[in-house]
């Protein structure tokens, strides 16, 4: 299984995004759990997550958030496929992610 977890500044947007995403991987046979936490509480999740996504509100802090996990794949899902809430893009970002 694969542990995603998606930080933004409040959590809330993201929780769509993670059904998109939990879609995707369920039409592609793969076995996901996808989280979504706000960025205050982010430090006690990010530790259990094999793949680490932040939301372009927050793209400023991802330097500080991978010094925190400096061995676990951690990137921004960039704007436009945010906007649009294309949880097949974000899902294939997560699988290159992983290799």
């Amino acid at each position: 299984m694969i542990k995603v977890l998606l930080i933004c500044s409040q959590g809330a947007s993201t929780a769509i995004m993670c059904d998109r995403i939990r879609a995707a991987a369920q039409e592609a046979d793969v076995d996901m759990e996808v989280r979504a936490v706000a960025l205050a509480v982010a430090d006690d999740y990010m530790q259990d997550a094999d793949v680490i996504l932040i939301g372009p509100q927050i793209r400023y802090m991802q330097t500080k958030l991978q010094k925190e996990v400096p061995n676990k794949p951690l990137a921004d899902i960039d704007m436009y496929t945010y906007g649009t809430m294309n949880g097949k893009a974000v899902f294939e970002q997560i699988m290159e992610l992983v290799k």
